[in-house]
């Protein structure tokens, strides 16, 4: 952790150059966290319940990993088994928001961008009340640290803007907790996140 937080304590890097001497050494925290706890995908999904407690029975969309992502397809399992209703994204073309479908754990997945798998595009639209967003890292204040292509970002900015309340979890192993990520104008704090050991609380920051 302390090599990562010294690149962001440069004062001579602007945002865009930190997050991406940020993401390098991200990444690789997350591929040795993804090898050495192989229980946390397990671990997450107990705490189905108490996102339910804080977060309702509505619509939960997750999403489908790649490289070292922590899994919430045993999570989605639980909150669906939990009565509640879940989906995937299907990923736009660049600079467009996520569109999200109906989709539960064992149904059919296509190919995507990106080596991502995503729900067939026949399946129901849907607009979700709680997205549990993939990062690369996170901090105290509830930033997160995501690939750079802005998916999430604008998203949550759309649908919030059209007026539809709803709530963004980052996923993420405990280990990927940062001091501080570099923010950048468009992004968007998460409300939570959820990791093996249980659900953080952001605390934003004092003035």
């Amino acid at each position: 952790m302390s090599q990562k937080t010294s690149i962001l304590s440069k004062a001579n890097l602007e945002p865009a150059e930190a997050k991406a001497a940020c993401r390098k050494l991200a990444a690789q925290n997350r591929n040795h966290l993804a090898a050495s706890q192989t229980d946390a995908v397990a671990l997450l999904a107990t705490h189905a319940e108490r996102l339910i407690d804080r977060f309702g029975n509505g619509i939960y969309a997750a999403y489908s990993p790649i490289r070292s992502e922590l899994s919430p397809f045993d999570l989605l399992a639980r909150l669906a088994g939990l009565g509640c209703a879940t989906a995937l994204p299907i990923t736009p073309a660049e600079g467009q928001p996520l569109r999200f479908h109906r989709w539960a754990v064992g149904d059919r997945l296509d190919d995507g961008p990106y080596g991502t798998k995503q729900p067939p595009a026949d399946q129901p639209l849907c607009r979700p009340d709680v997205i549990l967003a993939p990062m690369l890292a996170f901090d105290a204040a509830g930033w997160r640290l995501g690939y750079g292509g802005g998916f999430y970002d604008r998203t949550l900015a759309v649908l919030r803007g059209a007026g539809h309340h709803l709530s963004a979890i980052g996923i993420a192993y405990d280990g990927q907790k940062l001091d501080k990520i570099p923010v950048g104008p468009y992004d968007m704090p998460l409300d939570a996140v959820l990791c093996p050991t249980g659900l953080f609380t952001p605390v934003p920051p004092q003035n």
